[in-house]
């Protein structure tokens, strides 16, 4: 991607991701004195065209330099010599379209993160597969919590954390003063969800001092008449019915405006289910976990965790500040299905014989909740549980997909509620993705299935009323496949060009703004 850019007096901000997109957010603040990156993360868009996992994944560093998927600056990287050409990077939180690129970083390249961010960024990790593009050990983690004011080092770079709510806990807006200008940063955020006084606070900070130009996300800005996603949505719902005929589940939406709401409607559908429910969320969601456990405990349920999200409530309680984290107790530990090698297979064992763990940490997981007198589930004798008294459960689980194939295993296919409770697919892969779900759905005899969700993002009518309140000079929309349409919001709105190349920007603190 050619690199977009803005410049503010002493300033220029460079745009290497994020522009036309959700996600993929890399905004290079630069002065005199130095340069620092607002996030670094994973664009979906620009490696969805040419890469897929897991099958066709980029080699390494330069296969994603080729295809504009990472900023073309060199010294920047683990593979490139000499010194970094920035003085930082500044992460907003752990989504991976935010944070995604920094392992790949030159170890001389400080990152500053919330010290939960990184928390949690070591949790996801720990669970996961370690690959070339995840390995961090090298990385220079500089944390901090809201009410530090750490300086860039090597820059006149002041940063001010805020702590802001989102869909991902331990997230960050950030106010950062140098060059003689004050620029505000959102990140990502909402004012709907069970912790909105955290973004209330951010946005007071905002207003707090005269605002030179405020970058905002605009995730849920589009057109009223014209939705894409919706729109693809659409069209792959009617190619699924064609190909599935009768049989293909149908979506239910139920519209929520807040959390509660979620927590409300979510109470309501599981109190009328006669089968197993299924409930779809995002992994980072913690809140939404949450939720998920106060409806189903309302309802007489217990709430099935698999091992992953069990782990990352775990340690997420022992070693962040998190709030409202779903407890061990009275919940259920469900382990993924495992063969025994074959190698160690005993007399007389089938092939299909399993063991009920491979890892360190599920190891650990299993021990917290034996050791809370909560149940543990693995096996077949595990699933046979699930489908038999199946009215006594909500699994809560990121992937619903990979827990149907082991429900049915060796057995009849039990009655199954499906509930999604976060964002749907919004790109063709995530569709064709999706429609393996629904074919999984239809041979449980499902016939429709719930949508019980808010968005992780701030409503275009909430984004009007915090740029209002931030009162900035300029506004820099960033996250959002429709810059422009912040031109209805603020009378300085500036839109790089598409085909890329500067767009310079002349003016004082409080005066006009201008390209």
């Amino acid at each position: 991607m050619a690199a977009l850019c803005y410049f503010l007096g002493v300033l220029s901000l460079h745009f290497h991701g994020g522009h036309r997109e959700i996600g993929g957010t890399k905004l290079l603040l630069r002065s005199g004195d130095g340069s620092v990156f607002l996030d670094f993360g994973k664009s979906f868009d620009v490696e969805g065209r040419y890469f897929e996992e897991p099958w066709n994944r980029p080699f390494h560093i330069p296969s994603l330099l080729s295809i504009g998927a990472l900023p073309d600056i060199p010294g920047l990287y683990r593979t490139d010599s000499g010194p970094p050409p920035v003085n930082g990077v500044v992460v907003s939180h752990a989504h991976v379209d935010h944070v995604g690129c920094v392992a790949l970083l030159a170890p001389g390249v400080p990152v500053y993160i919330g010290a939960d961010t990184r928390n949690l960024v070591d949790i996801r990790a720990e669970s996961g597969q370690s690959q070339w593009y995840n390995e961090d050990d090298h990385v220079d983690w500089r944390p901090f919590r809201t009410g530090d004011r750490p300086l860039i080092e090597g820059t006149d770079f002041r940063l001010q954390p805020v702590h802001v709510d989102h869909s991902a806990p331990a997230s960050y807006g950030f106010i950062v003063e140098g060059g003689g200008k004050r620029i505000g940063y959102t990140g990502d955020l909402r004012v709907h969800g069970r912790h909105s006084w955290m973004t209330e606070e951010f946005v007071k900070a905002l207003a707090a001092r005269p605002l030179d130009v405020l970058v905002c996300e605009g995730t849920r800005v589009h057109p009223q008449d014209s939705d894409p996603d919706d729109e693809l949505r659409s069209q792959m719902e009617r190619v699924y019915r064609e190909r599935m005929s009768e049989q293909a589940p149908e979506a239910v939406r139920v519209d929520c405006q807040r959390e509660e709401d979620v927590e409300r409607e979510l109470t309501k559908v599981i109190g009328q289910a006669e089968g197993l429910v299924l409930v779809e969320v995002s992994p980072l969601d913690l809140d939404r976990m949450y939720t998920v456990w106060r409806a189903a405990t309302q309802c007489g349920r217990t709430l099935v965790i698999p091992a992953k999200q069990a782990y990352m409530m775990q340690e997420g309680a022992r070693r962040t500040q998190i709030k409202d984290l779903v407890p061990v107790e009275g919940t259920v530990l469900l382990m993924s299905q495992r063969k025994k090698a074959k190698n160690r297979l005993g007399p007389g064992e089938a092939q299909d014989t399993e063991v009920e763990s491979f890892y360190k940490w599920e190891q650990e997981v299993i021990a917290q909740w034996r050791a809370a007198g909560s149940t543990v589930l693995w096996g077949l004798d595990g699933r046979a549980e699930l489908r038999e008294n199946r009215r006594k459960y909500v699994v809560c689980a990121p992937a619903v997909v990979y827990i149907l194939p082991e429900l049915c295993y060796r057995a009849e296919p039990c009655t199954i509620d499906f509930i999604l409770s976060k964002s749907e697919p919004f790109n063709e892969e995530m569709m064709f993705s999706f429609d393996k779900l629904l074919n999984w759905l239809a041979l449980y005899g499902c016939r429709r299935y719930y949508q019980i969700h808010v968005s992780g993002h701030a409503s275009p009518d909430d984004l009007r009323r915090i740029i209002e309140a931030a009162n900035p000079s300029a506004l820099v929309p960033v996250h959002t496949k429709y810059p422009e349409m912040f031109r209805d919001w603020h009378d300085n709105v500036l839109v790089p060009p598409d085909g890329g190349g500067p767009l310079v920007v002349k003016g004082g603190r409080r005066g006009r703004w201008w390209a």
